[in-house]
């Protein structure tokens, strides 16, 4: 999902929700659009480059290209369920954990409908416990 549609609904939840939480709602555009972190996290990680631009572009077009071949079980830390879980937990605890996890949640969402209508897959690995299992499975 690009950048500019989780942007664009994320700002979306915050008008909606200005009244309810005044400029807090920043923190709904912090869940909605910079969890994507996670995959600039990665592409350092597995390439050793520290471009923004190119990240952006090999997740963008390089991906789509090739058939998501290069990121089929790629780990985003902040796109797992004990990531999830974690934020879902401290929210009952923080209001802006709160405020955090409805952009976080507006994120999932649209990463589960992008992944149903485009790849058609789930290409990224759900959770960091499955991901280490299957990679000391595979090591084997």
């Amino acid at each position: 999902m690009k950048t500019s549609v989780h942007l664009i609904v994320s700002s979306i939840l915050a008008i909606i929700l200005y009244p309810t939480f005044s400029w807090n709602v920043i923190f709904i555009i912090v869940g909605g659009v910079f969890i994507d972190i996670d995959h600039y996290f990665w592409y350092v990680y597995k390439y050793k480059k520290f471009s923004l631009f190119d990240c952006y572009k090999f997740f963008i077009v390089e991906a789509e290209k090739n058939g998501w071949k290069y990121v089929i079980g790629v780990l985003l830390v902040f796109h797992t369920i004990e990531f999830l879980v974690l934020i879902v937990l401290s929210s009952f605890f923080n209001q802006l954990a709160l405020i955090f996890t409805i952009g976080l949640l507006g994120h999932y969402l649209l990463d589960l409908v992008w992944h149903v209508l485009v790849p058609k897959r789930i290409i990224v690995n759900p959770s960091i416990i499955s991901w280490i299992v299957k990679n000391k499975i595979q090591k084997v």
